[in-house]
């Protein structure tokens, strides 16, 4: 009878987080690491405009660790890279799924020298290769590269991933049964109550209101009092993180549940998503908040244009309007990947208040997010196609005279702090004053201080034309000044036989490096690239002859700007 209960209460669980694993294989993948799992980053983590794609397992601050194959299968996809994932292994396994072992340090030597032979066939370090299936057969548990820091990685780690083979989805690894131990309830940071228009009050102000909380896993609760008076229609915000035994890193959470008087009024769940709905995560946050703040609160409002699967249930919107002298009891569940549930309980009144007032103001140009949007002036042109844009904007323009280091004018495109979706074209008049030819300039988004990040674009002699995906202050730069090449180990005649490798630093300061090639006696050679520590790297082989050797390497901008170094150096 007793273990019938706790069966029972097992299922019940279940059904009340959503998050049954039985439509996953629970004994197919094997760890990819010899170590105990444990996270720095989780699946569907908020990352900057993206929901992280697998899980972060950590290393021990190491690099060269083993790696190995989670399942039988075949190595269908090899990205090297100085950004992003690195150097990443995907492994086709014939069940469906597909493993991806990314910011890895190197891959073992079939591997390995499989990929060079094609880097050489390109002459090119940042490539995407594709054996044919079968051509690189892997066996569960076999060596199939060792752990790094290569790409975007700030530390390292290995980041894993699970795909469905077919649709390309990532899946949350924790759902397979990898054995990772978390018995940590998740830590909720704060709740917001946002007024859902400008007649909305909270506690008598059309303002965002975050009470001070205090609790507990399942006793959290509004520390002063647990009842919010409202007058008007309202949504809720959360911001959470979850912990792990014996680590400080803070994950992400992957359930939000939220009932009005027990009734389901919104649920998020982070089981799977697909790439191309990740950047949603701008209008899944309060993304005004989060500019400004640096925090991320998730929202329940849905904008109209906000097609995130993730969402299980969104009544209204993720709007609740109150109603005068009801109240309504808010229960707000969080949950992780291991179904630790972390809750908090508060009482909604709705009272009726004189409506907030206004000033008139001009009326603006309204674009819509599901029509074309269009902008001219003599300087500016933007052209903003349906589906950009989350839900309807009050467009907003102004401009900025010509400075010193710009050659245009500079141009305020609506508000940084709006989100947007996918590609809008820009266009920007060169300023005649201009004399540097066209080739060097190129459309830049300045912060408020006027720091630039190269955008690109090209001219058609009058105006330089590009496509951006955010709104803020952009404008027309030139770059005439060369990237900056250093040798590191090696200088003119200098005796490198002691050494194993050649190190080059390469740098730009404005539009950014875009091309890098080094020969050894004029043969082309590869250099593995570390972008965030801008270094080339030439690990000695065959290619290095005895005796004087000549090497070369040339460096190119994105504005064509060019630097070469050469030596002689002797082995």
């Amino acid at each position: 009878m007793l273990l019938k209960i706790f069966h029972l209460f097992i299922i019940f669980l279940f059904v009340l987080t959503g998050k049954s694993q039985s439509q996953f294989p629970q004994n197919l993948f094997d760890s990819p690491v010899e170590i105990p799992i444990s996270l720095s980053g989780s699946f569907a983590e908020l990352r900057s405009n993206h929901f992280h794609s697998g899980i972060d397992i950590k290393t021990g601050g190491e690099e060269g660790l083993r790696i190995n194959a989670c399942a039988d299968g075949y190595v269908s996809r090899i990205r090297i890279s100085p950004f992003g994932f690195g150097k990443a292994l995907y492994v086709v396994h014939p069940q469906g799924y597909t493993t991806v072992y990314a910011h890895l340090q190197k891959f073992n030597s079939e591997i390995d020298r499989w990929a060079k032979s094609e880097q050489y066939k390109l002459q090119k370090f940042d490539v995407d290769l594709f054996p044919k299936p079968g051509e690189l057969k892997v066996t569960k548990g076999q060596l199939i590269a060792f752990s790094g820091n290569s790409g975007s990685s700030q530390g390292p780690h290995l980041h894993f991933e699970i795909r469905d083979s077919k649709t390309e989805e990532p899946i949350d690894p924790l759902l397979f049964g990898f054995p990772v131990k978390d018995f940590v309830r998740p830590t909720l940071n704060g709740i917001r109550i946002y007024p859902a228009n400008n007649s909305s009050l909270i506690h008598n102000k059309n303002e965002p209101y975050e009470p001070e909380i205090a609790g507990w896993g399942p006793d959290y609760r509004i520390k002063k009092k647990d009842t919010i008076s409202v007058s008007g229609s309202i949504y809720f915000g959360v911001n959470a993180h979850d912990l792990m035994p014996g680590s400080s890193n803070k994950n992400g959470i992957n359930l939000i549940e939220i009932f009005i008087d027990s009734a389901l009024f919104f649920k998020w769940e982070a089981q799977k998503f697909n790439f191309n709905e990740t950047r949603y995560i701008n209008s899944f946050i309060d993304y005004a908040h989060y500019q400004k703040n640096g925090t991320r609160f998730i929202t329940t409002i849905k904008a109209p244009n906000n097609q995130l699967s993730m969402y299980k249930k969104v009544v209204n919107n993720g709007i609740i309007k109150t109603e005068a002298g009801l109240l309504n009891k808010i229960k707000i569940n969080i949950a992780d990947s291991r179904n630790n549930i972390s809750s908090i309980s508060f009482i909604i009144k709705g009272i009726e208040e004189k409506a907030a007032t206004f000033p008139e103001t001009v009326k603006p140009q309204i674009f819509t997010w599901n029509n074309l949007n269009n902008y001219r002036n003599k300087d500016l042109s933007i052209s903003i196609p349906a589906n950009t844009l989350y839900d309807d904007i009050a467009f907003e323009y102004s401009s900025e005279k010509k400075e010193s280091f710009t050659c245009a004018r500079i141009h305020s495109i609506h508000k940084t702090d709006v989100p947007v979706h996918s590609n809008f074209d820009l266009s920007i008049r060169i300023d005649s004053t201009c004399n540097i030819s066209t080739d060097k300039l190129f459309i830049a988004r300045l912060n408020l201080k006027n720091k630039p990040t190269y955008i690109g674009g090209k001219s058609d002699g009058r105006f330089i034309s590009t496509k951006v995906r955010e709104f803020g202050r952009y404008t027309i730069m030139a770059d005439t000044t060369q990237p900056v090449v250093k040798a590191v180990n090696i200088s003119e005649g200098k005796n490198i036989s002691s050494q194993k490798n050649i190190s080059i630093t390469i740098s730009d300061d404005l539009s950014g490096i875009k091309s890098y090639d080094g020969y050894l006696n004029e043969k082309w050679i590869l250099m593995d690239y570390d972008a965030k520590n801008n270094l080339l790297l030439y690990e000695f082989d065959d290619r290095l002859n005895k005796g004087i050797n000549h090497f070369r390497i040339k460096v190119v901008d994105n504005c064509g700007n060019e630097t070469e170094y050469k030596c002689k150096i002797v082995n």
